[in-house]
């Protein structure tokens, strides 16, 4: 007969869910489950880092979702990839390791969230990541994330960092230690021209440990609750409907667009919503769904003078044959990092006390992020892109069930720009990308503006263009929010409200926008959330 009960039933093995799993399962005394909806991350796309172009559109390799029509984006509908295997989003994504600004994370703390200022959460950062030659008051070198380098860096990329430094920013040799401002080359999850996901970091060297069991395809339609005792959960897996119980907790990771569904669908959540859907209340809990935050990506696309970028392998059958012959030997070139080689965190006035901006240099280019051939919008030439994002919206949203059906996607509402100081802060920042572009250093391997062109030359033309193709960053969060407000759904112990027995340990906790990328916090989530939920227990 399978097991049917655990210690720990862990739902999600992506970012948080995998450091968790390997966390608790270090204890042999405990048994775990660690269900993930999606498939293994066994594949030759998955592991060359490049290829998550590869990924982005494959419904094999991600959910994909799409937001409602944005008022705020002329109504567009943004598609919103996450990852749909083991590691999560962290075996589809841009692979950019980034730990956020300290004064983040002790608003999260000075918030009703004690325990997670930054001093507190330094340790967890340095536990998760392996870092060589960093120092060692600020960065780890024993963790299960190896984090590297940018190798054999292009002239184009160092264009821009020096244009970055031309209008004012410091150069930075490393944004994830003492200070994270100013303009610095990115840091990776790549080792040995190889994606380290989450999954690779903490579920690879662990897979042995009979006192877990991880179970791919497994989807769960709800939290079995007695009263408002998480006792177990109900999933789905190869056609039958299996049901395990949880004798010490049940730990939601399933990530901020589907942690508040699987809430929902439980009986927690806003008592109108789910009597919309005929969803007995277990406990009425108004913030499930609500806070949404996300980073809204803006771009300005130029064509290069020089062939260093990935439209030259993609669209020449010789140099891309070079490419993989060079990763396949080498394991370097484009093919072995990602496509952003440096990012600079900048202020959109020069009186802020924190820089609002990040840009950040993209060597690709086409109508899109996920223009990856000429079929579907890759620029014929020598193309690369100024990302601009607004690193702390104010802009909020909602994810909320639109059935009781789990294998219908939630209704995301991410309400792009509602809130009049993004708008602001969008068109500062694509002003400051053509300001860089504009400076001796990275204007000399420019041949010309493609998008918006030179025809956009008044702040009505710019925010028109913002308006028409804005995407998503891919981070984001809130939907489960950390505090002790009245529309937040977990303590500061990840301990959802008025529930017993049950955590949400992911990004849909966090109380604001951690400044930059959101994985490496996630994966730092889910190595605190393993002390908290060890120390309840003991």
């Amino acid at each position: 007969m399978p097991q049917t009960n655990f210690d720990y039933i862990i739902i999600g093995a992506g970012s948080s869910g995998a450091t968790l799993a390997a966390k608790l399962s270090a204890d042999p005394s405990v048994r775990i489950l660690l269900l993930e909806a999606g498939r293994d991350d066994k594949h030759r796309w998955v592991q060359m880092p490049l290829g998550m172009g590869k990924l982005l559109t494959n419904p094999e390799f991600v959910w994909p979702f799409s937001t409602e029509p944005e008022p705020g984006l002329r109504g567009q509908t943004v598609y919103w990839p996450r990852g749909k295997l083991l590691g999560g989003s962290s075996s589809v994504n841009g692979m950019l390791f980034a730990r956020g600004a300290a004064h983040r994370y002790d608003e999260w703390r000075d918030g009703n969230a004690p325990g997670w200022g930054f001093e507190e959460l330094l340790p967890y950062f340095k536990e998760i990541e392996s870092r060589d030659g960093g120092d060692p008051t600020w960065r780890g070198s024993t963790g299960g994330v190896t984090i590297s380098d940018v190798k054999n860096r292009d002239a184009l990329s160092q264009g821009f960092f020096d244009a970055c430094v031309g209008i004012g920013a410091r150069a930075n040799e490393d944004y994830n230690g003492e200070n994270f401002d100013g303009v610095g080359w990115l840091q990776y999850n790549i080792q040995d021209g190889v994606r380290w996901s989450a999954s690779r970091a903490f579920l690879d060297p662990i897979k042995g440990r009979s006192n877990l069991e991880i179970q791919t395809h497994a989807h769960v339609t709800r939290i079995d609750l007695e009263g408002r005792v998480a006792a177990g959960v109900h999933y789905t897996r190869g056609g039958e409907h299996l049901t395990v119980r949880a004798t010490r907790e049940v730990l939601l990771c399933a990530g901020p667009i589907v942690s508040p569904q699987i809430l929902e669908l439980s009986g927690i959540g806003s008592g109108d919503v789910l009597a919309a859907h005929g969803i007995e209340v277990v406990h009425d809990l108004p913030g499930v769904g609500e806070h949404l935050t996300d980073h809204l990506q803006n771009r300005i696309t130029f064509e290069s003078k020089l062939p260093v970028t990935v439209n030259d392998i993609l669209n020449n059958p010789l140099r891309g044959a070079l490419a993989g012959l060079r990763y396949l030997v080498l394991k370097d070139g484009l093919l072995a990092r990602s496509v952003a080689t440096v990012h600079a965190l900048v202020r959109s006035q020069p009186d802020m006390p924190h820089p609002d901006i990040k840009l950040q240099i993209m060597l690709t280019s086409g109508k899109d992020r996920y223009a990856r051939s000429r079929a579907v919008g890759l620029d014929p030439f020598s193309g690369f892109n100024i990302g601009a994002f607004q690193l702390y919206p104010h802009s909020r949203g909602s994810v909320h069930i639109q059935s009781t059906d789990p294998l219908e996607p939630p209704r995301i509402v991410a309400n792009y720009l509602s809130d009049a100081r993004d708008e602001a802060t969008v068109l500062a920042g694509l002003k400051l990308a053509r300001e860089v572009a504009r400076q001796p250093a990275l204007a000399q391997h420019i041949v010309r503006e493609v998008r918006p062109g030179p025809s956009a030359d008044t702040d009505e033309a710019l925010m028109d263009y913002a308006r028409e193709t804005s995407q998503t960053s891919w981070h984001p969060i809130s939907t489960c929010r950390m505090g002790r407000g009245p529309t937040d759904v977990v303590d500061h112990e990840l301990r959802v409200h008025g529930i017993e027995r049950l955590r949400v340990i992911d990004s849909s906790i966090m109380p604001n926008m951690p400044t930059s990328n959101t994985n490496a916090p996630s994966i730092m989530i889910g190595a605190k959330g393993a002390d908290l939920v060890r120390a309840a227990n003991r």
